[in-house]
């Protein structure tokens, strides 16, 4: 998406005042691109071995108390770390897209990544208006993906036996229970419909 297009988009659900297109730079060298920075978001291909290599470059760019987040969506931070001198600082912050509309953003710790650079990351996104999920252990897919591929293996079961198509699959999710989860989840949506019992009933 042109990125002028979505600006517009941005002013429309609320910008910080001193928001700007002039405050965006690109650049083609990554080093040039990560001399000023304070933390890293690497959005690289989802290739294990690609980002292996990328957050090898990035780690001996920036200084060791920088944190270095992958936008993975599936890989596990344990191994996409393993190249890097500094691992301590690497870890998953894993965005849903449009970034710009949807606050969620899944962060991950590998097994060598300290407590403090994942708290430097959840107040960053925080920072940002987003809404850092902690993941407690590192698992692939993390948290919503797998939510997302369970509905979706259904999904595809009922297709294959003809119960529905997929213009009735989604229309059983955008006009029922997708209403309802964007306010109050699964998990809470089912301890509601249990009255005072909850969950138990």
């Amino acid at each position: 998406m042109n990125i002028k297009t979505t600006f517009k988009s941005l002013r429309r659900v609320g910008l910080n005042k001193n928001a700007s297109l002039s405050n965006l730079k690109t650049y083609t060298s990554l080093s040039k691109s990560l001399k000023k920075t304070s933390f890293v978001q690497e959005s690289a291909p989802e290739n294990e071995k690609i980002k292996k290599e990328i957050l090898q470059k990035i780690d001996l760019l920036v200084n060791k108390n920088i944190v270095i987040a992958s936008s993975s969506s599936g890989l596990l931070p344990s191994n996409i770390q393993l190249k890097c001198k500094h691992p301590e600082r690497v870890l998953i912050g894993h965005p849903f897209n449009p970034v710009y509309l949807l606050p969620l953003v899944e962060v991950v710790g590998g097994k060598k990544t300290k407590p403090k650079f994942l708290k430097i990351a959840k107040t960053f996104y925080e920072n940002a208006g987003m809404k850092p999920l902690m993941i407690k252990k590192e698992i692939e897919g993390y948290i919503s993906d797998r939510l997302q591929e369970a509905l979706w293996r259904e999904s595809l079961h009922i297709i294959k036996d003809g119960i529905a198509t997929t213009q009735e699959i989604d229309d059983a999710i955008v006009y029922g229970p997708g209403l309802r989860w964007s306010f109050m989840g699964v998990c809470l949506t089912f301890h509601l419909a249990g009255g005072e019992m909850g969950m138990k009933h």
